[in-house]
């Protein structure tokens, strides 16, 4: 090889070594193939956190699932005649529906925590107290006649969407009598679970009053149907997070530390169903409200979150060292940017691995100052004075520090990190800002 394509070579080379545009480059590469391990702790969380559904989902399969409580009904069969094509005329039996007058409910809901290997799972344990009354049933305004109806035979129906978490037998009182419940519900009304029972119809009183009480197992939420001409219910409890969910929110409410107490009033013009009516279409499901349980301390969704973060980090540390490259004159090399961006992609494996025993906040504390600590260390094989490295450890603090105080303010994230950006974008055109980049030929 001639001597002349030996220097073309060499300076070639030189140029690929020196050239800022080609080390801009080089990192914008190294930033994008930083994506693929990023892209593997966000899948792992996602599974992590699907395995806790899972452990959850089996708990509270044994313990008791959600649970919607809707009643009472009363439900009244009559005959009904018509004629096949023979002539023949032949009976049916349809039934009629009433709803309560009024009815008012009062539960305490007794929160549990159960662990399952790493994983915590919230149940509860609720008392309820419900106590009512029926208007006689006005058959006439549905157009049916008094001679066709089987007043023996009508039935009360209350609708429990897990009868597993049933721990006692339910005792109904319906006008002065009591009644035990038993299983096996007819399926109408939207109704799939629950308890039902024969009851003697007294047709002389104006009121039909009942009262029973329900002690469940459950998890997740709680929540009850409006079927009261007016519905009041009254909850309280020792969780101190709850979330009001449903059609309706509570009137009033106090929530602390210590529990929660909360209470509603709905009326039977707040939802779109009749207090009578013919047939099995109306769904009563509707309309449903109530309270979740939920766990304020989410680790996976506090990784997720953190994780997407990743870029953010790994471009901001990239440019702390591209700008001591051009400003002090401190070579990089691309291999030194790769393992000091593993380094932060392995700070989110430490995280995710440590919040799982020890809480997000201490992980994060944690992981941040391992990884920072090991990029700082190994800045002092790079840079030639410890001042640098000092400057290093300030700057990656603050960008682990801020990165952390935006993953506390969920509601106000998208603001400060606005805020934080500009003033990053600020803080490098201030300090850039005697860099002639035109004319800025190579890094050293």
């Amino acid at each position: 090889m001639s001597t002349t394509s030996e220097n073309f070579i060499s300076k070639f080379r030189n140029w690929i070594r020196q050239s800022l545009y080609i080390k801009i480059a080089s990192i914008g590469f190294i930033i994008i193939l930083l994506m693929i391990p990023n892209s593997i702790i966000k899948n792992l969380i996602h599974e992590r956190n699907y395995r806790q559904q899972e452990v959850i989902s089996e708990v509270s399969n044994k313990w008791g699932n959600t649970q919607q409580v809707i009643g009472p009904v009363l439900t009244i069969p009559y005959k009904t005649f018509y004629e096949n094509q023979d002539g023949k005329k032949l009976e049916i039996i349809k039934h009629c529906n009433f709803l309560p007058e009024q009815i008012e409910i009062n539960g305490e809901i007794n929160p549990e925590s159960r662990k399952r290997g790493i994983y915590n799972v919230v149940l509860y344990q609720t008392s309820i107290n419900s106590i009512g009354y029926f208007k006689q049933p006005d058959i006439k305004k549905l157009g049916i006649s008094e001679e066709n109806v089987l007043f023996d035979k009508a039935f009360i129906q209350i609708s429990i969407s897990d009868m597993a978490g049933i721990n006692d037998k339910i005792k109904l009182t319906f006008d002065n009598d009591t009644y035990r419940m038993e299983s096996g519900i007819k399926k109408m009304n939207g109704f799939n679970s629950g308890v039902k029972i024969p009851i003697k119809l007294n047709r002389i009183s104006k009121e039909l009053k009942f009262s029973f009480d329900l002690n469940l197992n459950g998890s997740h939420f709680l929540t009850f149907g409006p079927v009261g001409k007016e519905t009041l219910v009254n909850l309280n409890s020792t969780w101190g997070s709850p979330s009001f969910m449903g059609s309706f929110l509570p009137d009033d409410r106090s929530i602390s530390k210590e529990g929660f107490n909360a209470s509603w009033k709905i009326l039977d013009l707040n939802r779109n169903y009749p207090q009578s009516w013919i047939g099995e279409q109306q769904n009563l499901l509707q309309s449903s409200f109530g309270v979740e349980l939920i766990q304020t301390v989410d680790e996976y969704s506090k990784n997720l979150r953190s994780a997407k973060y990743a870029l953010l980090v790994i471009s901001l540390t990239f440019l702390v060292f591209f700008f001591f490259e051009v400003i002090n004159k401190q070579k990089v090399h691309p291999m030194h940017y790769t393992l000091i961006g593993l380094s932060i992609s392995i700070f989110y494996f430490l995280l995710l691995s440590l919040s799982e025993h020890i809480g997000f906040n201490l992980a994060y504390l944690i992981s941040s100052t391992v990884i920072v600590g090991m990029i700082v260390s190994y800045s002092l094989s790079i840079f030639d004075t410890k001042f640098l490295t000092i400057v290093l450890l300030g700057i990656l603090s603050s960008i682990m520090g801020f990165i952390f105080i935006i993953l506390q303010l969920e509601d106000f994230a998208l603001l400060a990190g606005s805020v934080g950006l500009a003033i990053v974008l600020a803080s490098v055109m201030y300090y850039s800002r005697n860099i002639d980049w035109n004319n800025v030929g190579k890094i050293v």
